[in-house]
């Protein structure tokens, strides 16, 4: 199948190079979007192609629905999608630039909640203080008033997108934004999509190493780059936990690897839960008594918990796979389409993942 894609790509005025093809296409079976035997779409590749977004950043939207939280996924997505509304400061106010963006961020330590604040502060000034108040506010946050403006737009297009597809408005009131204000959701809605795209640092680390082994660092242009921000510092974590973050894009510079659209996840669980293709199970070899037992995520990330809890990871994981697939199969039944055991799997990993959030460490 692979010559095929060759042979109709060849006849492109500038044809992409075979390993574009091939990392393309690994892409797709990755997420689930792409059948590997036959390279048939999915219902997830076939709800892809309809978006207008990245493959990784539409599954985050297509998620966002079962979390519960269409209307600031689907927000952050169109976001990605288009270059960063933050314009560049001469170098005199940068460090007024800085803080106009970390005041953004409201310390969230996300690129893409950064930029929702911004949106959402835009539709506010427009609303109650007019056109003139607004593009105030942008000069002094260091935004352009004409790329908020195109993302206001997009987020009709992409609308438009998933009614086709028969998702509920991703903007109105109902189940798809029953958690709409809780952070941990919109932190499983950005894993979820982002998947593998994940950076981890131990105890002492400067950078981060990705699935692939390569060190990187945070891109510049990045709200936790930003000088006293947790992910630009040593990591401070206590030894032998490990620090997640989840990245849009990883760029080559000319010394090092930097992360771009960056965003810190406080609990493993989303990743654990929702990402990956495979999660094993097996007893922790230091363990004589079986109380212990270590989850695998992909042969990549190890996690050592308790026999019980490892278990039921598993039964809640594989029973919000297939809530997942029922849901994309039928997006216009919502909830309505799960089983009585995928609903409630639902509603338990909302709660279990806002109580991870709220037992973190707080930085």
């Amino acid at each position: 199948m692979m010559t095929a894609f060759l042979l109709f790509l060849s006849k492109a005025i500038t044809p992409p190079h075979e390993k574009s093809i091939s990392n393309a296409l690994s892409l797709l079976v990755d997420l689930g979007a792409m059948l590997p035997e036959t390279n048939d779409l999915t219902t997830l590749g076939e709800c892809l192609s309809v978006l207008s977004l990245e493959p990784r950043v539409g599954k985050m939207v297509i998620w966002s629905y079962l979390l519960g939280c269409s209307r600031v996924t689907s927000q952050m997505a169109v976001a990605m999608s288009y270059k960063s509304p933050f314009v560049l400061p001469p170098p005199i106010m940068r460090r007024e630039a800085e803080k106009a963006q970390l005041a953004l961020s409201n310390y969230s330590e996300s690129d893409q909640v950064t930029v929702l604040n911004a949106i959402s502060k835009r539709d506010q000034l427009r609303k109650k203080s007019g056109e003139g108040a607004y593009r105030d506010w942008c000069r002094r946050s260091f935004l352009s008033p004409s790329t908020l403006q195109m993302i206001a737009d997009l987020r009709k297009n992409l609308s438009r997108e998933l009614s086709v597809l028969g998702y509920a408005d991703p903007m109105s009131n109902g189940y798809q934004n029953r958690h709409d204000k809780h952070h941990a959701l919109w932190q499983a809605a950005i894993s979820a999509g982002l998947y593998p795209n994940v950076a981890t640092r131990q105890r002492g680390d400067v950078n981060f190493s990705t699935m692939t082994n390569r060190k990187a660092k945070i891109h510049v242009s990045s709200v936790n780059a930003i000088k006293g921000q947790p992910l630009n510092a040593k990591c401070q974590i206590p030894r032998g936990e490990i620090e997640f973050v989840c990245f849009g894009e990883m760029v080559k510079g000319s010394h090092f690897f930097t992360l771009s659209q960056t965003t810190h996840l406080p609990s493993p669980l989303p990743l654990l839960l929702l990402c990956g293709t495979s999660l094993s199970i097996y007893p922790a070899s230091d363990d004589g008594n079986g109380s212990y037992s270590v989850l695998n995520l992909d042969d990549w990330i190890i996690f050592k918990c308790r026999t019980d809890e490892a278990s039921r990871l598993v039964v809640l994981r594989k029973r919000l796979e297939a809530a997942f697939w029922n849901a994309i199969s039928a997006p216009w039944q919502g909830m309505k389409g799960l089983t009585p055991k995928e609903q409630d799997a639902v509603e338990t990993l909302g709660s279990v993942l806002k109580s991870a959030v709220k037992s973190s460490d707080v930085r």
